[in-house]
């Protein structure tokens, strides 16, 4: 039968090429067996191997062919098309139409997996007539084989990369507590990762896509210069070392990126104790968790902009309003309501300008001797002085608590 595959032949041929290490070899040893064109690729999109080496009128295929490498115009293609997001949603290997108008041509597509992180894809070019279980077959031995040869590549499961990924989810989980377990790490690694530092905590939008995280991880390069890199939990983690505290992370294309994407990133602060991580990748936990929460513009979250909310909004998520707020803002209100009068905004004024009488008369658009008497009949009211340290403080944490609520809503 012209679809039927000897499946002999092809564990004896793809062997035979293992210890070569040649990609394009094995593309072409499987396109003489599966008998359709067939490619492979790295998550960022790079050409490994394509057969035969010559167009075929698809737009996809051609690209790749002529230009080695899919642009992150042409990968974010792929992303909006929802090509990405299916190697999540599907067991490879599966049939996919990849992006291309032409129906005819359907696509197999393998995923390459190492250590249970995606690292590529193997795609089968067939007319639906060539889709057959012979070919599914020998795509889920092809796939699996290929996790060989990407190991011998530049993935995240080189033997330096390992040593890296379990150094590093060591400290973002404090398993690292002394000095002297941190230089035998530097010793084992083979590298002194120098201050200061600074974590970034990435998300797309569905936490399921570890392949986008994985091609984000493979494109960072240029926004993080010296750094190495955790998925864990759905989370990309960015552990940069001898960071030059002038530069900040670049913003504008770094934005347009995670735009694409629909990605997120929290930052920390800069910090100079490598044994210090975990808690800094709080820092930029709560940065990415309460920036996505805040609609800004951009889609980094830098932890210095996120300081109160990271220390009072839990605490809100816990407890009713009335457990947090000023019994002197309950009096207020309730007087207000009685009387028809106004006193709480005059409250607020006052303590949102640090009790600056001017600053708030001026707001206010009222004369300072007014506001001095609307100060004291609160005070008055509430059997209370404002000017008092710890209710002073009270007051301000508890405006600022109902207006950061009133934010989220």
């Amino acid at each position: 039968m012209e679809n039927s595959i000897d499946f002999l032949h092809l564990y004896e041929k793809i062997y035979m090429a293992l210890p070569s290490g040649n990609i394009q070899n094995l593309m072409e040893i499987c396109y003489e067996i599966v008998g359709v064109p067939i490619l492979t690729v790295d998550v960022t999109y790079n050409l490994f191997g394509i057969a035969p080496q010559e167009k075929k009128g698809d737009y996809f295929w051609d690209y790749l062919l002529e230009n080695k490498i899919y642009n992150t115009e042409m990968a974010i293609l792929l992303y909006e098309n929802g090509i990405m997001q299916s190697v999540n949603e599907k067991k490879a290997p599966y049939v996919v139409d990849w992006g291309t108008s032409n129906e005819d041509f359907p696509k197999i597509l393998g995923v390459i997996k190492v250590n249970d992180i995606i690292e590529g894809y193997v795609v089968m070019r067939c007319t639906r007539e060539q889709i057959t279980p012979d070919r599914m077959k020998a795509m889920e031995i092809i796939q699996n084989i290929l996790t060989l040869f990407f190991k011998n590549h530049d993935t995240a499961n080189t033997m330096h990369y390992t040593y890296q990924k379990v150094f590093i989810e060591e400290l973002l989980n404090h398993r690292i507590h002394t000095p002297k377990q941190l230089h035998l790490w530097f010793d084992n690694i083979g590298n002194t990762y120098k201050e200061p530092y600074r974590i970034a905590a990435l998300r797309t939008g569905n936490r399921q896509d570890k392949n986008v995280l994985s091609y984000i991880r493979k494109t960072i390069q240029q926004f993080f210069p010296y750094h190495f890199e955790l998925i864990q939990q759905n989370t990309l983690y960015i552990l940069e070392y001898n960071l030059d505290i002038n530069d900040r992370i670049a913003k504008k294309p770094f934005d347009l990126l995670l735009n694409k994407f629909n990605a997120h990133c929290g930052v920390s602060n800069c910090y100079y104790n490598l044994l210090d991580t975990s808690d800094y990748r709080i820092q930029a936990e709560d940065a990415l968790l309460l920036g996505r929460k805040s609609y800004h513009d951009s889609r980094i979250y830098h932890y210095r902009n996120y300081y109160l909310p990271a220390i009072l909004a839990p605490r809100m998520e816990q407890m009713p309003a009335s457990n947090y707020l000023s019994p002197l803002i309950t009096k207020v209100t309730d007087y207000d309501r009685k009387y028809s009068t106004n006193f709480l905004s005059t409250l607020y004024a006052y303590v949102k300008h640090l009790g600056n009488t001017g600053e708030t008369a001026e707001v206010l658009h009222i004369h300072r001797n007014t506001l001095l008497y609307r100060i004291h009949k609160i005070e008055e009211i509430t059997n209370s002085s404002i000017r008092d340290y710890e209710t002073f403080i009270h007051l301000a944490i508890s405006f600022y608590m109902t207006d950061y609520d009133k934010s989220q809503q």
